[in-house]
């Protein structure tokens, strides 16, 4: 390998070189090289602060992603109450996610971030799943309670055995101790309870007295040995008494049923007329008042008609529990006990007077048939409940007070009870109306039903002119469309 040949310096260096002379003084400081050390500090301290940025944008992603899955853990152990469980079964799940993503992290930067996100989210954790179980121990807790009380309650309203009566008694004060000490409730919710069971206990009692001898004396004793007053009011006692004896007195006197017993009903009614607590409070006041009244003339009209009806309904089963049905659909329009948009006094009446005038109806018609002669009974009880049915659609009309263009098109071609709807056909009953006003016409219970009557509620030609004038319209736009 050649060599590279080295010269050795001989003499001294002198300022001088050759016939030149140079004057130009170098700074060593304002080198190309001194400007240029500023700008790669800069770009070092970019690099470093650009690589930290990085790793806790990478160590970020990854604890959000676990968090989700910690989040997904947490949801799946909601329902557990135990604590202890729900906690280690949370570790034995999370813990390999957690490892695997530090096993994973490109750095020990980027896993020490990691790291430090996780044990904040750990602790928090924790508390979510113990709060969580607390919560569903809670929840459990008090349905188990409260499955427990009531068939201790279903117990006590079952047993004729005085001394299981009195320990199903002592055991429902002995669980609302424990479940008061259990959850550390302290004594006034422990009293609040013991007072509920108490409440609970003078109804059970006192309905239990319905219809039995001596009723009303034994009530009102009832009542004033277990100081009633100061357990409830006498509204609430008043309203759930008088329920209880409304129930009652309606599963006795069911009309058109053979095993119905108007006579027990009657009975009943006046037992609750003149019923009171022990002290003197009468059940029956208030706005009861109106309510017991409709019971009371609902119950004596049935009464009156209740064996003749009976004999009907033998004769045409069918058709009873089919009318029956039609009757129950109609007042579920108007009155539903549950719920608060019709359980108001205005819609309980309403759903009254359509169940009377739909029986009233129901009793004209059946007295009509029987009086004519009808020789296929198929199609003597297909024809009645056709009109049934028709009965309730129009009366739901009429007491909803829906406008009369609002109501459902029947064809007559399919069923004669049903109400005429066709232009040609309506005028035709007009005209047969105009001939003959006192002639039986399908147009006269359009009017009569949706109101086209006069001040005294009778037909006239007047108001089956402005149900026309009102009607035509419709049909003519109806024919068009």
């Amino acid at each position: 390998m050649p060599t590279i040949p080295t010269f050795t310096a001989k003499g001294t260096p002198t300022t001088e070189v050759g016939s030149v002379r140079s004057n130009i003084k170098v700074n060593p400081k304002e080198s190309i090289a001194a400007a240029l050390a500023p700008i790669g500090k800069v770009a070092e301290d970019y690099y470093v602060k650009q690589r930290d940025n990085n790793n806790k944008l990478k160590s970020d992603k990854e604890i959000l992603l676990l968090k989700a899955e910690q989040k997904n853990i947490i949801e799946s152990l909601k329902t557990n109450p135990d604590r202890d469980d729900a906690i280690n079964t949370f570790n034995k799940r999370f813990s390999p996610l957690l490892e695997k993503s530090l096993l994973n992290a490109p750095n020990r930067k980027v896993k020490n971030l990691i790291k430090q996100g996780m044990d904040l989210g750990t602790a928090e954790s924790t508390y979510l799943l113990t709060t969580n179980s607390f919560k569903e121990y809670q929840t459990q807790s008090i349905e188990v309670q409260n499955n427990l009380q009531t068939q201790l309650m279903a117990a006590i309203k079952t047993t004729d055995n005085p001394e299981l009566n009195e320990q199903y008694r002592k055991q429902l004060v002995d669980n609302a101790a424990k479940f008061n000490t259990t959850h550390m409730l302290g004594e006034a919710d422990l009293k609040e309870r013991i007072k509920t069971i108490n409440r609970v206990l003078l109804l059970t009692d006192a309905e239990d007295y319905i219809g039995k001898e001596n009723a009303v004396s034994n009530i009102a004793k009832l009542d004033k040995s277990m100081n009633g007053s100061k357990l409830l009011t006498d509204e609430m006692f008043s309203k759930s008494l008088y329920n209880s004896y409304a129930q009652k007195i309606e599963s006795v006197a069911i009309k058109g049923d053979p095993n119905s017993d108007y006579e027990e009903a009657e009975r009943l009614l006046n037992e609750l007329q003149i019923l009171q607590r022990g002290n003197g409070s009468k059940i029956v006041s208030g706005p009861r008042e109106k309510s017991f009244a409709i019971l009371k003339e609902k119950t004596l009209t049935e009464s009156i008609n209740h064996d003749a009806f009976v004999i009907k309904t033998a004769q045409g089963a069918k058709f009873f529990k089919y009318q029956t049905e039609e009757k129950k659909l109609l007042k579920r329009n108007f009155f539903n006990n549950i719920d608060s948009n019709f359980n108001k006094p205005v819609n309980e009446e309403r759903a009254l007077q359509a169940e009377r005038e739909y029986e009233s109806r129901i009793d004209s018609y059946l007295s009509s048939i029987e009086e004519s002669d009808t020789d296929t009974e198929e199609v003597s009880l297909f024809e009645k409940q056709q009109f049934a049915r028709q009965l309730r659609f129009n009366l739901i009309d009429k007491y909803k007070n829906i406008e009369i263009d609002k109501l459902t098109a029947f064809n007559l071609t399919e069923n004669k009870f049903n109400v005429v709807r066709e232009k040609g056909e309506v005028i035709t009953l007009f005209e047969q109306y105009k001939a003959n006003p006192e002639a039986e016409n399908s147009l006269k219970t359009i009017a009569k039903l949706n109101g086209f009557v006069d001040e005294k509620g009778n037909i006239t030609l007047s108001t089956m002119q402005d149900l026309m004038d009102k009607y035509m319209p419709i049909l003519e736009e109806r024919e068009q469309g």
